[in-house]
């Protein structure tokens, strides 16, 4: 066997593992839509590290990280029936993570300012604890501002980016998701990058 040809199979196979990796996805959400548990649990564990990495960078802690997930999962198992396709499940549950942060991060910042707001001197000391739901804020102004370009990239740069920065997984991870070669994926990260950036220093220079 040639060398191209010995490319040419490998990358055959990784399409069809690719493949077949989408059509388990697809019978878990129908299977998940329909009730099933066991396979509502399956299709979590297979997006709980991308889910987490994003609901970690909303919120800033490990334990919030976990309350958004529990509450993001259940919100995701209620609603199942109402999507659209099994091909859109991760971007659909994607947005129901990140809204499920923002609302944590705004109730965090109306119980500080409702303890800050009290006369208790004791409370009034512990005022800088509650600094951190304000910065959480300020980073949720920031990861919405992402997300908005996030949408305005091509599909394959915003899956890519998306799931290697966003969800935290590695090059080989996103390949092996998204059935690409590794360059591909490695490619597909530069130029989503460089267009992210390029929008984001427009905006922020736009809302001065």
């Amino acid at each position: 066997m040639t060398w191209t040809e010995t490319i040419t199979a490998a990358e055959n196979g990784r399409e069809q593992r690719a493949a077949a990796e989408r059509e388990r996805l697809a019978a878990r959400v129908t299977a998940a839509a329909n009730g099933d548990q066991r396979a509502f649990r399956d299709l979590m564990d297979a997006y709980r590290r991308a889910f987490y990495g994003i609901a970690r960078r909303y919120t800033g802690s490990h334990e919030d990280a976990d309350d958004v997930l529990q509450d993001a999962f259940v919100k995701i198992y209620q609603n199942l029936q109402t999507l659209s396709s099994p091909e859109a499940f991760f971007p659909w549950a994607r947005r129901i993570v990140i809204n499920t942060a923002l609302d944590r991060i705004r109730r965090q910042r109306r119980t500080a300012e409702v303890e800050t707001a009290s006369d208790d001197p004791e409370i009034a000391e512990r005022e800088s604890v509650f600094e951190s739901p304000d910065r959480a804020v300020e980073k949720s102004e920031f990861y919405r501002e992402l997300e908005r370009s996030l949408e305005e990239l091509p599909p394959r740069q915003r899956q890519v980016v998306t799931l290697h920065d966003v969800g935290g997984l590695s090059t080989e991870e996103v390949a092996d998701r998204l059935g690409l070669p590794p360059a591909t994926v490695r490619s597909n990260l530069f130029y989503g990058r460089e267009k992210l950036r390029r929008m984001l220093v427009k905006d922020r220079a736009s809302s001065r």
